[in-house]
């Protein structure tokens, strides 16, 4: 063996042991999150509670290992199914002969089928192909697989399928974001077609159009989404709303910080900032901060912020506060960490009831993990400036959120301000 052989030898023998790491990794955390679902059962709680212990184990392993919750939730799901129903997979999992993601492949497609029988045949038949193939070449023939043994469920599996599209908009490097569909198979193939029509009719139309046909294609998608000939006459179409925290001196081209979105995923870079703010119709919502850059207090005296103090705590909190949690705060809840009481107790005045509508009291929190606090299977302290720390059966972590939360008590009140640019020169300041 030529020592070049050597050390591909040595790569395989490393992913093998990376492999069967993985394998046993999964075991693991499948065993942790059973033994306390087991637990909650031998103390004789409630299937919803039981479950809530389960959810709260998944949260554990996700803050330990670092990792999205849903990430913990699949492998949880995909190691029982290898370890019960498909043997043959999860012993050659364990042998470092079949990575993670192979392994979650084929037991994801084990949940479709619907036939024991076709369960035992997957497991029986995949390995030769998985050994010896690519993920993507193995998802190919694990949809064939699928068809093949239960045509007469074809119909079902694609309506089912089809109640889950959705559009997805994912953060990458320098100003450019990934936009994803998960759309029917027909549609898609049209869309395809228009595209690549639109792009080259587009192109056709200048002489000395330089664009790529994937570059003119891309233009050809936003123009039609944004439908930019008609936003002019519709209102509110083509006009960019940025959701951000950016210092003042940054939108006059006095500073090089760069301004983040609400949600802390998308980085706009100054020179960006200063295009948008060019830009007619361009709409910017930030904080006002004092002159440490701490967030000052407000407090309202309903149950539910007012529009201005909602879309404040959207900005300075951007996500749902449980630890590893990504969703957005538009699509969270705004809880009171003590909860309101339309009452005052007595001896206070109005307006000074337990659990207050003031911003230090206010917490982003997604419908999962909201859940989980109400009904006491996740517990939650804050402090006295409104930073919240998650009490896991493991141990105690901060909250989180797109940016720091640390909330500064003042007599002044949170400002939040619209500014409007309807032209390159001309800045207009509306407090709300």
């Amino acid at each position: 063996m030529s020592p070049t052989d050597t050390l591909l030898a040595d790569a395989l023998d490393a992913s093998a042991r990376v492999w069967a790491g993985e394998a046993e990794q999964a075991r693991a955390v499948l065993r942790f999150v059973e033994t306390r679902r087991t637990d909650a059962l031998a103390q004789g709680l409630s299937a919803r509670q039981v479950e809530d212990a389960r959810q709260v184990a998944i949260l554990e392993v996700a803050v330990e290992l670092h990792v999205a919750q849903g990430f913990v939730a699949n492998l949880v799901s995909s190691t029982r199914t290898l370890v019960m129903d498909l043997p043959a997979v999860w012993a050659a999992h364990l042998r470092g002969e079949v990575d993670r993601a192979k392994a979650r492949e084929i037991a994801s497609t084990a949940w479709k089928l619907h036939a024991p029988e076709n369960v035992t045949r997957l497991d029986e038949s995949v390995l030769a192909y998985a050994t010896t193939h690519t993920l993507g070449q193995l998802k190919g023939w694990l949809r064939r697989f699928v068809v093949r043994v239960e045509p007469d469920h074809a119909i079902e599996r694609r309506q089912a399928a089809q109640a889950d599209r959705n559009v997805t908009i994912t953060a990458l490097d320098d100003g450019m974001s990934l936009l994803q569909a998960l759309i029917p198979t027909t549609d898609a193939l049209l869309i395809d077609r228009d595209l690549t029509l639109a792009a080259k009719a587009s192109r056709a139309q200048t002489p000395d159009d330089e664009r790529t046909l994937a570059q003119a294609r891309a233009d050809a998608l936003v123009d039609t989404l944004l439908r930019k000939d008609e936003a002019a006459a519709t209102s509110g179409r083509g006009r960019f709303h940025v959701g951000i925290t950016v210092s003042l001196t940054t939108l006059l081209g006095l500073s090089s910080e760069p301004g983040v979105s609400s949600d802390g995923q998308h980085v706009l870079d100054p020179a960006l900032l200063a295009d948008l703010a060019a830009a007619e119709g361009t709409l910017f919502s930030r904080l006002l901060t004092d002159e440490h850059g701490g967030i000052l207090d407000v407090t309202e005296l309903g149950r539910f912020p007012t529009q201005p103090l909602r879309r404040a705590l959207n900005l300075v909190d951007g996500t749902c506060d449980v630890p590893g949690c990504t969703r957005p705060a538009l699509a969270c809840d705004v809880d009171h960490q003590i909860p309101y009481d339309p009452d005052p107790p007595p001896g206070r005045p109005p307006g000074q009831q337990r659990g207050p509508t003031e911003a230090a009291n206010l917490h982003h929190r997604c419908p999962p993990h909201h859940g989980l606090k109400t009904r006491g299977a996740l517990t939650v302290s804050h402090d006295q400036d409104g930073n919240a720390r998650w009490h896991l059966p493991t141990r105690t972590i901060a909250a989180e959120t797109a940016f720091t939360r640390a909330w500064t008590r003042r007599d002044r009140t949170i400002q939040f301000v619209e500014i409007h640019h309807t032209h390159p020169d001309l800045i207009q300041y509306r407090p709300r």
